[in-house]
C-alpha cells in the first residue's frame, strides 16, 4: 500500500514551545504520524511529560530548555537535531507569550518581551533551521504558528497582534526567499483554543472568566472554542507531502465568521 500523503513517517521535527497547549498536542500528533519530535520551551518541567509520551509511540524524542530570543540556543537546539538524527524535515515555531493590556498601559519593556518572543523568536527558528534545510539535498518545511490576533487585530492585546501580523508576512516573505532552495514556509492563525494557560487565567476570575469564555464562543461561527487537536491536524497537512505545492501562506483557523456578520454580509 502507498504511503498516504498526510504520513510524516521517517521525518524529523523540532516544536518550540512544545509543553502545553498548541504546541504539546502538535507535537504527540506528529509522533503518531510517524515524525521523530525534538521539543523545546522555556520550562523543561513541562517538556518532559510530552516527551515520555512520545518515546511510548514509539518515537525518538529529546527536549531541551531553550529561550527562543536567544539566537545562540536556538540554533542549538537546531544543530542538536541534526547531530543526533542526521537532518532536520519540519520546524514548527510555535512559542508564544502575551497579557492583555490597554495600548497606552504598554510598557516598552511589555512591548519588547511579547514582540521578542513573538515575532524575533519565529525569525530565529526559520533563520537557523532554514539554513539547514537549504544545506539538505531534501529540503524541509516550516510552520509557523501566528494568531488571528494578526488578521484582525486585537485592542487588548496590541502588541500581541503587531508580532503576529509580522509572523504572517515573514512567513509571506520566506516563501517567496526560500519556494526554489526547496524549503516551504507556512503559517496558522488560530482563533480562540481551549489551551491550559488560557483556561487557567478565566477560572482565576471567576464568574467573570466564565462569562467571557461564553461571550468568546458566541462570536464563533461554530459558537464554540477550538481544541488545540484541531490545530494540530491542520499542522500535519502543512508538514506533510499533502501540501507540497503551497509555501507563503497562512490559514485562518477560527471557528468561522459569527452569524452576525454572516447576516451583515448577506444585507
Amino acid at each position: 500500500m502507498a504511503k498516504s500523503p498526510f504520513s510524516l513517517e521517517g521525518k524529523t521535527a523540532i516544536v518550540t514551545g512544545g509543553g502545553t497547549g498548541i504546541g504539546r498536542s502538535i507535537a504527540i500528533e506528529f509522533a503518531r504520524a510517524g515524525a521523530d519530535v525534538a521539543l523545546c520551551s522555556r520550562k523543561l518541567e513541562h517538556l518532559e511529560p510530552v516527551a515520555k509520551e512520545i518515546t511510548n509511540l514509539g518515537r525518538r524524542t529529546f527536549a531541551v530548555g531553550v529561550d527562543v530570543r536567544q539566537e545562540e540556543q536556538v540554533k542549538g537546539i537546531v544543530e542538536r537535531a541534526v547531530s543526533e538524527w542526521g537532518r532536520l524535515d519540519i520546524m514548527v515555531n510555535n512559542a508564544g507569550a502575551s497579557f492583555r493590556a490597554k495600548p497606552e498601559e504598554i510598557s516598552i519593556n511589555g512591548w519588547n518581551t511579547v514582540i521578542g518572543i513573538n515575532l524575533n523568536g519565529v525569525f530565529l527558528g526559520c533563520k537557523w533551521a532554514g539554513k539547514q534545510m537549504m544545506q539538505q539535498k531534501t529540503g524541509g518545511v516550516i510552520v509557523n504558528i501566528a494568531s488571528v490576533a494578526g488578521v484582525y487585530g486585537s485592542t487588548m492585546m496590541s502588541h500581541y497582534g503587531a508580532a503576529k501580523s509580522g509572523v504572517i508576512m515573514l512567513t509571506r516573505e520566506l516563501g517567496v526567499a526560500w519556494g526554489r532552495k526547496g524549503v516551504r514556509v507556512n503559517c496558522i492563525a488560530p482563533g480562540p483554543v481551549e489551551t491550559e494557560g488560557y483556561l487557567d487565567v478565566l477560572k482565576q476570575a471567576g464568574p467573570d472568566g466564565k462569562k467571557t469564555y461564553d461571550a468568546v464562543a458566541a462570536r464563533v461561527g461554530m459558537g464554540r472554542w477550538g481544541k488545540v487537536h484541531e490545530i494540530a491536524y491542520p499542522c500535519i497537512f502543512l508538514a506533510s507531502d499533502a501540501s507540497s505545492w503551497m509555501t507563503g501562506e497562512t490559514i485562518v483557523i477560527d471557528g468561522g465568521p459569527s452569524p452576525r456578520e454572516s447576516d451583515e454580509a448577506q444585507t
